[in-house]
This record gives C-alpha cells, structure tokens and sequence, in this order.
C-alpha cells in the first residue's frame, strides 16, 4: 500500500473552530515548547562542559550539536507521518512522556561517567525533539485563524528563543553548581539539584500538554514509512514540487545554520576573544536570544495580519553587518587593558542584540509562508521535509564549526566575519526574487514614520480575481499609499510622463504600472485601456484615478469615463476608494503649490476608506457619487478622533 496520502483523506479538523492568540489551547502550546526547548539546551549544555576537559573544546561543542541534529535527518520521515496519521495533541504528549525518561536515564548516565553514554544521552533528546516538531508546528494553523498566523509564529519563535537561552544559561549553571567529572566518581548528591531540575522541567512539560485541545488526523489512512530513504525522498519530493516553498524552507534551513553556528560560536568568543568564564557566557547568549525574540515579535507586528516576505532581505543585511562588525570587536581586544575590555563587551553586547533581531526578522516570515501555504492534508510532510533540510545545514554548520575551529584554527571573530560573507549572497539572491515586496515594506517603514495611517474597509477588496480601484487624487503619493494598504498587489494607472527617468521606470516596470500617454493620440490610450482590462479579466487589482489630475481645491473633481471603458466587459467589480486627510500636505497642492511647505504635523495623518464593490455601475457618475459617498464617510470618522477646539488652541499656544 502507496504510503502517499491518496485524494480522499480529507482533513477532519477543518469544521473545528479557529481560535485566537489567547486561546487556551495555543498557550498550552507555548508553555510546552517554553519548557521542552529549555530542557533540551538546559541537559546539552550541561553535558558540554562535562566533555571540554576529556575531548577538547571544539570536539564537545561540534559532537553535541550533531548528535542532537542527526536524529532530525533519521526521522524526518517517522515525524511526517506521526504528524500526518494521529492526532498532533497525541504525538506532542507521546514526545513529552519520553522526555521524562530520558531525562531519568541521562541523570544516570552522569553519575555513572560514561561519555558515550551522556552524547548517546543527547542523541535521544534530538530523537524525541526530531519527532516533537512537525507535530507542533503543524498544530499552528490547526489552532489559529489565518490572520493570526504571523503573530502567532512570531510568538513561538519567541518562545522558543527565550527558553534556548536560559537553557543554555541555566545548564551551564547547573555545570557550575555541580561541578561533575568523568575522571572523578562522586556522589549523587552533587548531582542531586541538577537531577531534579532537569526531570521536573519534563515533568512539568508533559503537565502543559496536556491543556492542548483535540487535534484531529490530518491523514488517518496513511501507513508507517517502513523505507524511511523513500518516504524522506517522497516528502521531498513533495517539498522540490512546489518552488516557493522549496526555496522558503532552504531560507529556513539556512536560518538554523547560521544560528547554530553562531550559538557555538558565541561559547569562544566569550571565552577567547574576552576572556570570560563558563559561566559568565550567559549574557551573552542572553542578549543574543532576546534580539532573536524581539526581531520576532516586530516581524509579526510589522506583517499585520499578513505573510509580509519583504522583512527577509531587512533580515539579512543586518545580519551580514552586524557579523562584520562583531569580527572588527573581537580584534580591538587589547590584553591587559580593563577599559578596553569593558568598551569591547559592552559593544558585543549590542551587534549580539542586533544579529538577533535581524535573525528573527530574517526567519518568521519564512516559517509563516511555509505553514500557510502549505496544503492540510500533506502540512506534515511539508514541514518534516523542510525540517530535514534545517538539520542537514545544522549538521553542515557543526561538521564547519569544527574544521574552521579545530583544522583551520580560526578565531571566533574570524567565524563571524565567515558568516556575514555567506549571508551576502543569500540577500542578494532573496532581494532578487522579492523586489516588489522588499520595497514595498521598506517604503511602508520608511512611511509609518512620517504618516500616521488609518485604513478602513479593507476586507472590501476581493481576495481573488480581478477588480478596477476607483480613487480620488489628492497628491503625489495617493498610489504609493494604495499600494501599501492593499492586501494584494495593485497594478497603478499613470501618464507616461510621470513614470519616466532610470530611476522611476525600474520601478514602474518592476510593479507593472500601465502607462497612460495622451499626446501620443487614441490608439495609444485605447491600448493602455485595453492592457488594464486584459489585467482584470487575468484576475490582477488595477487602479485608476479617475479624476484624470490632481486636485488643485481639495474637492472631488468629475471623473472622466475611461473608467467605463476599462470595466466593460469583464464582468469585474469596481471598488470606490476615498482618500482623506493628505489635502495640506507637502505633496498636495495646497498653498498653490506642490513640495515646498512646511508639514503642518508630525506624523501626518492619512485616511483611506475602501467602500463595498460596485458589480454593475452605470457610469461614472455612479461611481463618483459613491466616492463621494464614501468622502462623507470619512469625514464623520475624522471627528471621532480629531482634536477638539479648546484642546487645539492649547497645542497652538504651546507652540508658541
């Protein structure tokens, strides 16, 4: 029996309500991963410095890490299919019992001193983990509505950032409490406090999975994977048929290289770069996670209830700068100099934060495009192959941690510097496959800053298929406003003199602009019209400002009918879109000018109201009357929010 999923295992969890980020099931979730990946690096850091003075530095960091990686590439297609066949909440409490056990056993591997028994100790944490992981990630869309997703990743990576550092910091603690030696038997009461922190995290993880809801099988009639080689090719497969998500999980698993390698890395530099303890590595990673969870959250604040992939190559420049410049640090040390010292970690500290940050902007967007667009019924072979990929390249960047360190006998500094190069041409290659998108949230940043945005309406715009956006021009930056609102790509209409010069036709062309040029006579504007209607009826959004020119009084002007034109025909809607607020600013023609004015606030507020679809508008005249509709509308919005007259003669005053 074929162990791929045939076209009638349907998911039965698709009727199951969808809940929000608060939900008790989805915070059950998170304080299961808070305390399962802080167990996880907790008991490998623990058993790492055990190993430093037995095998060497370089030997113990590169062994842990792969003996907890390579159970990820063994089992990758064991993880998909648990994932896929039985309820996920099933899977994630089989995988926590586990941990207690191997918990038990790895105490006892300590207090007996075998080394090959405390790695072989950490290889069955990477097996329970290995398994854990489809299984949770999948259960994010089965939990969350779709809106929610961005966020909802954001906060599990912040999880799960925040708990691999402190147990990064607390195993290295616990080693310092400790102080356990292969070559010297001891006590198990030396170990007694480290025995029972490590079982009572497990405990108490298998306590929080049990607050998760029933989940039910995505894929109930799918076998056991009795050739794990094909089903890991089949998953594969499945992963390399799609493009985007295949070059989506390679930017994940290139994440996870990057991270690993820097984590190691992390434990040199601080000790040989500046001269720190064991156990005063802590800050640093610290400072490094909490850069990671706050990059995080702002990618999922920054996505706004949408997969926003323009925040990726954003990720990577600051990846590859503040690599660089942790290389300049580590090469500043001057030995024996304490202010020098003191300077150096304080600005390690701070590239350490903002590698962290830029890493967490680099990787949500990635795991959000990757669960969302992946289909429910093979989500779990989708992520198991793509968690396959992302411990391939952590079992890559332990195997080059260690040639660079132990062969090549290269600095930590110097491993950073390696790392910002190879960041280089990942950018580069992402920005080239995301251009519209990576200007569009840079343009987005950039603009928040200066206007205040209020949106309205946007659930009025079709989530498929053609439609015409009928607007009122009021200044220069009306369709670059559009373009951001919009939940999906917006094909502007132009005069052609507007949209020429190296600079401006690059990006005219790169988001699809149809020109407009009057003077060149009918047949060039009959072919512009019929370029826009052929983007329609091709199910693209296009948008026209039917007024023709800007306003030069700040009222709606009469629309002119190549609106009609456009929309005959195509059986498409029109959408009615009114701008508000921008009459006055620098870019209006308020004053009798565009540009040269002082901006009357800081940030300038901007409204747009997108209005319900007009199916079958009679002319442009219909359509203007609802724009204008939709003016009043705004206006009436604007009230509930604006200053009141004693308040605004008070902020007048005060400027003076």
């Amino acid at each position: 029996m074929n162990s791929t999923i045939t076209a009638k295992s349907q998911p039965r969890n698709r009727g199951v309500r969808k809940g929000t980020l608060n939900s008790p099931s989805f915070l059950a979730l998170l304080a299961t991963q808070f305390l399962g990946a802080m167990n996880d690096n907790m008991f490998r850091w623990f058993i790492i410095p055990i190993a430093k003075p037995e095998i060497g530095d370089a030997n113990a960091l590169s062994l842990g890490l792969a003996c907890f990686t390579l159970p990820y590439l063994l089992l990758a297609s064991v993880a998909g299919y648990l994932a896929d066949r039985f309820s996920k909440r099933t899977v994630i409490i089989a995988c926590k019992v586990a941990e207690i056990i191997i918990m038990i056993a790895g105490v006892c591997a300590v207090q007996i001193g075998n080394l090959y028994l405390l790695f072989f100790i950490v290889a069955l944490m990477g097996c329970q983990s290995a398994l854990f992981g489809p299984a949770k990630f999948g259960s994010i869309p089965e939990m969350l509505r779709d809106n929610r997703l961005s966020r909802g990743n954001g906060i599990m990576g912040l999880t799960t950032v925040v708990s691999s550092a402190m147990g990064f910091i607390a195993g290295n603690y616990l080693y310092h409490f400790s102080q356990p030696s292969l070559s010297v038997s001891g006590s198990f009461s030396e170990i007694s406090f480290a025995a029972c922190t490590l079982v009572g995290v497990a405990l108490l993880g298998t306590l929080a999975s049990l607050k998760i809801r029933k989940l039910e099988p995505a894929a109930p009639d799918r076998v056991f994977p009795y050739n794990p080689v094909k089903e890991t090719v089949h998953q594969m497969k499945l992963l390399t048929s799609s493009t985007p998500l295949l070059r989506t999980a390679l930017g994940v698993a290139f994440f996870w290289m990057l991270a690993s390698m820097a984590q190691m890395n992390v434990d040199t530099y601080g000790i040989n770069e500046l001269n720190l303890t064991q156990k005063d590595i802590g800050p640093l990673l610290g400072i490094l996670v909490f850069g990671v969870a706050l990059g995080s959250i702002l990618a999922g604040v920054w996505s706004s209830g949408r997969i926003e992939l323009g925040i990726v190559p954003l990720g990577a420049a600051g990846i590859v700068m503040t690599s660089l410049l942790l290389y300049f640090t580590g090469n500043s040390v001057i030995p024996g100099s304490e202010s020098n010292s003191q300077l150096l970690y304080g600005l390690s500290l701070l590239w350490l934060f903002l590698l962290g940050v830029s890493s967490g902007l680099f990787d949500i967007p990635l795991e959000t495009f990757l669960q969302h667009r992946s289909d429910v019924e093979t989500r779990g072979s989708i992520l198991a192959a793509a968690n396959f990929l992302a411990f391939l390249f952590i079992l890559i960047a332990s195997f080059g941690f260690w040639v660079m360190q132990a062969k090549l006998e290269m600095s930590a500094s110097q491993i950073f510097m390696v790392l910002g190069l190879l960041t280089i041409p990942v950018g580069i290659y992402i920005f080239k496959l995301l251009p519209n998108a990576t200007i569009r949230f840079m343009v987005w940043l950039v603009s928040c800053t200066i206007y205040k945005l209020r949106v309205k309406g946007v659930k009025n715009l079709p989530p498929k298929g053609g439609a015409l956006l009928v607007a009122n021009h009021v200044s220069w930056l009306d369709g670059v406003f559009l373009i951001l609102t919009s939940t999906r790509p917006v094909r502007m209409i132009a005069y052609s003199t507007y949209v020429q010069g190296p600079w401006v036709a690059w990006l005219t062309k790169l988001y699809n602009t149809i020109p407009i040029n009057v003077e060149d006579g009918p047949k060039a504007l009959m072919h512009s019209i019929k370029t826009a209607r052929s983007a329609i009826e091709n199910g693209e959004l296009v948008c026209i400002f039917a007024e023709g020119k800007l306003t030069r009084s700040g009222y709606l002007q009469p629309f002119q009918s190549g609106l009609m034109k456009i929309i005959k025909g195509t059986g498409a809607p029109v959408i009615p879109v009114y701008i508000d607020e921008l009459w006055g600013s620098i870019f209006s023609f308020h004053g009798g000018k565009f540009f040269w004015k002082k901006p009357r606030r800081w940030p300038y507020p901007v409204s747009i109201r997108f209005g319900k679809p007009i199916l079958h508008p009679e002319n442009e005249k219909h359509v203007r009357k609802v724009v204008q509709n939709l003016g009043v509308e705004s206006a009436n919005f604007r009230k509930t929010y604006q200053m009141i007259a004693p308040r605004l003669f008070l902020r007048k005053c005060k400027s003076r």
